[in-house]
């Protein structure tokens, strides 16, 4: 993995003329400009503001550092071709452009978008970041360049249509992680008692929402509605049941006490706003009609959507958690130019180096975990792995995980973050890229590995170390995602491979484990007697056919 650094060369300039020139070529619709309330244009002052720290920054390394986050179609994802594309990359390089200052782009966690501004590790973050009142507490915001409405996902099949909000008390619901929707969700309805806490579901990633819709594991996604209309003509089977609710005004998201990187910001947005280069990117990347960029008036025979209260602001952190990628230790892809190789069904360890670049120190309670991939298989059986020790800000760290290169030829990325304690992802979105050989060769063990993603598994236990010669328990929550019923007659649990710290190889499931269910499978451990950090490996199995395998790993401290 590798930074992505964008330089606006004269081809984009010439390209950006391009746009602007060739607008008129664009479906005639109604020009609508978006001109929320929450920060409206104003005219830029004659005189420029005093400088600020982090546009003195930008001036004398010149470039402006941009946090994103690259699973959130249209407006920034990675194509089939391992290329960041969307509306928010199209923005960024045409206000590149337009400051005449290179940019330098960087994935991120959404949620770990504010501390990453608070810990001065970018510039901007431009994310479709809607603006609330408690994200206003903490960051300023450029003039709203797109108006979102909620909408609500279902399939085909399902309810015909949602008017209430309150209705979707009664569905198991999907929304993102860090999101508004999922803040909408939590204080209206399950803070209120109307909704079961277990009904709310939150992805990481909207594809595996929508790939949860469509096995019905969940029953309605919650989502900003331009990324609703794209997976509604993406995949067939879906539809929107409902908008409204609440409107989400997006913009570009900076630290407070910022005046001049703020006026700068606000100028060639204005200007961009003004002279048809927004709409134009609108039209191009999210939707050609622009009828509704802003909310349109209901016609009077319909009822009104329910009217949602303001959320309240939160009380800051005592620190910020922070996360920089250094380096590729262990299988480098050149940025997804040349990933390397790795044989179907072989195991190998991914390792990064990167850097606490926050203010709180990182604990074993931390730790890495897989985010989404560019398909199902990308995740090659890695397991979260826990944090090995304290890692103090500043200090740099090797984190690797233990991975088995699927058995399908093709390109696989997978990307990682970090979590901390209270299960907030930040920092910097990792990953690991690999090309497996069309001709699969049969490995030798009796215990095959998988072939797929049959199952989910989250290491619940042990967080913790554990002293020398004490018993544990390795506690393992997995969700089996196979699309068919583990027969309690057919499926076991085993050790394969690592430090032996068990009682028993082989655990039989005690009853049938449906498609979609979830069971905690735990196993009695003991520490060795050396003080160390070891591993241990053990497997869910049918026979020879391994569905997932299960890591962990254990700091053993002295008495």
């Amino acid at each position: 993995m590798k930074r992505m650094f964008l330089r606006i060369l004269p081809v984009l300039m010439i390209a950006s003329m391009l746009l602007v020139s060739c607008s008129t070529l664009l479906p005639a619709v109604p020009v609508v400009l978006p001109a929320p309330s929450a920060t409206p244009i104003v005219a830029v002052p004659s005189v420029a503001p005093p400088s600020d720290p982090v546009w003195d920054r930008i001036v004398a390394n010149n470039k402006i550092v941009i946090g994103t986050a690259w699973d959130y179609p249209p407006f920034a994802s990675v194509d089939s071709n391992f290329q960041v594309v969307g509306f928010d990359m199209a923005l960024i390089e045409e206000i590149g452009r337009r400051l005449n200052i290179p940019i330098e782009v960087q994935n991120f966690s959404f949620e770990g978008l504010p501390g990453a501004l608070q810990i001065d590790q970018i510039d901007l973050a431009v994310a479709a970041v809607s603006i609330t009142p408690e994200r206003a507490s903490h960051m300023a915001f450029s003039p709203v360049y797109y108006v979102n409405q909620t909408a609500i996902l279902a399939r085909s099949d399902s309810m015909s249509s949602i008017n209430d909000f309150n209705q979707l008390a009664a569905f198991r619901v999907g929304v993102q992680r860090g999101s508004t929707y999922e803040s909408m969700l939590q204080t209206r309805l399950v803070d209120t008692g109307l909704m079961n806490a277990d009904n709310l579901l939150s992805y990481t990633q909207s594809d595996e929402a929508i790939r949860d819709l469509q096995a019905k594991r969940v029953d309605l996604i919650v989502i900003g509605q331009a990324t609703a209309r794209h997976y509604n003509a993406q995949y067939e089977g879906l539809k929107i049941v409902g908008k409204g609710f609440e409107q989400q005004d997006l913009a570009i998201a900076m630290r407070l006490e910022t005046p001049r990187l703020k006026a700068e910001i606000d100028r060639v947005m204005n200007d961009m706003l003004t002279d048809g280069t927004m709409l134009s990117l609108i039209q191009q990347y999210i939707q050609s009609d622009v009828t509704d960029v802003l909310p349109t008036p209901r016609p009077t025979n319909q009822p009104a959507p329910t009217a949602l209260p303001p959320i309240s602001t939160a009380t800051p952190p005592a620190c910020w958690d922070g996360m920089k990628f250094v380096a590729d230790v262990t299988y480098p892809d050149n940025n997804m130019k040349s990933p390397p190789f790795v044989k179907p069904g072989d195991g190998f360890v991914k390792t990064w180096r990167v850097q606490n670049t926050g203010t709180c120190t990182w604990t074993p309670k931390y730790r890495l975990i897989y985010a989404y991939g560019n398909v199902a298989g990308a995740q090659m059986n890695g397991q979260p792995v826990n944090i090995s020790g304290n890692v103090s800000p500043g200090q740099t760290i090797d984190l690797s995980v233990t991975l088995i290169a699927p058995q399908e030829a093709f390109t696989y990325q997978g990307f990682w973050q970090i979590e901390n304690i209270d299960g907030r992802r930040f920092g910097q979105t990792i990953w690991v890229g690999i090309t497996t050989q069309s001709e699969a060769e049969t490995p030798p063990s009796t215990v095959q590995p998988p072939s797929g993603n049959y199952c989910q598994v989250t290491l619940t236990a042990p967080r913790d170390s554990v002293t020398v010669k004490s018993s544990f328990d390795a506690v393992w929550t997995v969700k089996n995602i196979s699309g068919t019923d583990w027969a309690s007659d057919s499926f076991d649990y085993r050790y394969i491979s690592g430090t032996a710290m068990h009682e028993k190889d082989v655990y039989d499931f005690a009853e049938t484990i449906k498609d979609g269910e979830s069971i905690k499978i735990i196993v009695d451990m003991l520490a060795p007697p050396t003080p160390g950090i070891y591993n241990t490996k053990w497997a869910i199995v049918s026979g020879s056919k391994t569905l997932c395998i299960l890591v962990v790993n254990v700091t053993v401290a002295a008495e």
